[in-house]
């Protein structure tokens, strides 16, 4: 029998949950939690361990990443901040001597120091590779002539349902490509390292260390692709996974989410099938996400919808039909209206809807009257704080007044609605919870919230999100031992230090996977 007892920190079982001083483990679940004694008498014999002091509490749960693609961009050159001429120069470094036709890849620029990216720039540098600068919110790409060539996109190709391709005043593709417009770039250049196990392997990997050194022992990530799940299936057959996922097939491509829903074996305690994800807009950064009112700027666009009234509807009633969840981005304020309209008429008939836990995610900019809306609908919100550390790009965008009511936490947990919280890392600059937990708390507008209630949207909250509140989320007998051991309360320290609190430790399922200190067990 593997069994032992945590004891000597304070411990945070869950909002309206008494705090215990002790927690005994069986295996991999909690099999009783009170005072030392008590659970020293509910398993005798238990190896005990002193935690040294410090804040124990359940383990963060991400409520929407994309693990692969977060691993690769560790490893990808990275050009965050850069301006385009510095980003041409670290590109000539790195790929210096590079055979002709070979791709050049990096992450992560922005139209904040690339206002104005263009093929010629890249064809100038680099005139006999194709080159892929994909920008940091992943919804848009910046590519050269080959890439554009190899696409067979010309002044002549229309833009495709929910994409752009960004044209001159003459009609002449620029080489940036925005929302549905990068797809073929994965359909048709990426392919081959999509599906490449051992490249998806170490991808994952380096995405499993981070999440344990964040103290983050589940995530709900967009998968999309079945060999990612059998990476996973291997690193927990062999010893290795150090986090739980839920895996999410990508609607818009029928053959693969046929494969994951259909051919791959998951087990719910590590790797669960999770909701099938759909787009119903784009980004901030892009101009895409779907607005009410345009963005600002002389050329007043007001976003781009993705998928179509009759296309939402069809997939929510493929959702009551299969009694599968649903995951719908919406980052738009009209985005989120058009979505609850329809939800709105489909569930008077399929009410079915109201217990798959249909999610929006995102949610960045909601008008007042959809709040209570979401709550009467039962419609779930699964949000990523990080996104609103960019408070100034915001105002630039959209002005300080839908700024300040943009990521509304507090009038969306006033009014009831079911919230939960992740990253959406690489879509945003960092995977760390605790960063997260401090900007929904002090952002600006009047939007803040709690850090307890940061701290529930962290961890019951998107427990909740995945059906799985009966196992993670909180400190109590039968749930899963998934702990976070942190070096303090966040709750008392000052808001706007939460982010630098260290986490002393990691555990998943009765083990520690990771350790500042370096020991394990």
């Amino acid at each position: 029998m593997n069994a032992h007892i945590l004891y000597g920190a304070s411990v945070w079982c869950g909002v309206d949950i008494p705090p215990v001083k002790a927690i005994a483990i069986q295996d991999t679940c909690i099999r009783h939690t009170g005072s030392l004694d008590e659970c020293r008498s509910a398993i005798p014999g238990a190896t005990e361990h002193d935690l040294g002091g410090g804040f124990l509490m359940p383990g963060f749960n991400d409520n929407h990443l994309h693990a692969a693609a977060y691993g690769r961009q560790q490893a990808m050159l990275s050009l965050q901040g850069l301006s385009a001429d510095q980003i041409i120069d670290i590109l000539r470094q790195r790929f210096a001597g590079l055979a002709p036709g070979r791709i050049i890849e990096a992450f992560g620029w922005d139209y904040d120091h690339v206002p104005h990216p263009h093929a010629a720039l890249l064809d100038k540098a680099f005139p006999e590779n194709p080159v892929i600068l994909v920008q940091f919110s992943g919804h848009a790409a910046w590519v050269n002539s080959r890439v554009l060539s190899k696409l067979r996109i010309t002044r002549e190709t229309v833009d495709p349902p929910g994409g752009v391709i960004v044209r001159d005043r003459a009609g002449y593709p620029t080489g940036v490509l925005r929302d549905e417009a990068v797809v073929p770039i994965h359909q048709k250049v990426f392919l081959d390292q999509h599906m490449n196990l051992r490249g998806l392997s170490a991808d994952i990997r380096r995405a499993l260390q981070s999440f344990a050194r964040m103290g983050i022992t589940s995530v709900q990530d967009n998968t999309w692709l079945p060999p990612a799940v059998w990476v996973l299936r291997h690193l927990h057959r062999t010893g290795q996974l150090s986090c739980r996922f839920s895996c999410w097939p990508h609607a818009g491509f029928p053959r693969l989410r046929w494969a994951m829903e259909r051919l791959t074996p998951y087990r719910r305690d590590w790797y669960q099938l999770g909701p099938r994800k759909y787009f119903l807009d784009g980004s901030f950064s892009t101009r895409t996400a779907w607005l009410m009112e345009p963005y600002l700027g002389p050329d007043r666009l007001a976003g781009v919808p993705v998928l179509s009234a009759a296309g939402i509807e069809a997939a929510l009633r493929r959702a009551a039909r299969d009694r599968r969840q649903a995951a719908f981005h919406a980052i738009g304020d009209r985005a989120v209206h058009g979505f609850l309209n329809i939800y709105e008429r489909v569930v008077s008939d399929q009410p079915v809807l109201r217990d798959l836990r249909i999610r929006l995610e995102h949610c960045q900019l909601v008008q007042p009257d959809d709040v209570p809306r979401l709550r009467r609908l039962g419609v779930l919100v699964a949000a990523q704080p990080h996104a609103a550390g960019s408070y100034a790009k915001d105002v630039r965008l959209v002005g300080v007044q839908r700024a300040n009511a943009a990521y509304p936490y507090r009038n969306l947990l006033d009014a009831g609605v079911s919230l939960s919280f992740g990253s959406d890392i690489p879509g945003e600059a960092t995977v760390h919870p605790l960063l997260g937990m401090q900007l929904a708390v002090t952002r600006p507008g009047g939007q803040g919230i709690t850090v307890e209630e940061a701290m529930t949207a962290y961890t019951a909250g998107s427990a909740y999100a995945e059906f799985q509140e009966d196992r993670k989320g909180r400190i109590q007998q039968g749930y899963l031992a998934d702990f976070v051991h942190l070096a303090q309360d966040p709750r008392k320290v000052e808001p706007g230090q939460v982010a630098g609190i260290a986490v002393r430790g990691t555990m998943l399922g009765g083990r520690w996977v990771y350790r500042a200190d370096g020991s394990t067990g």
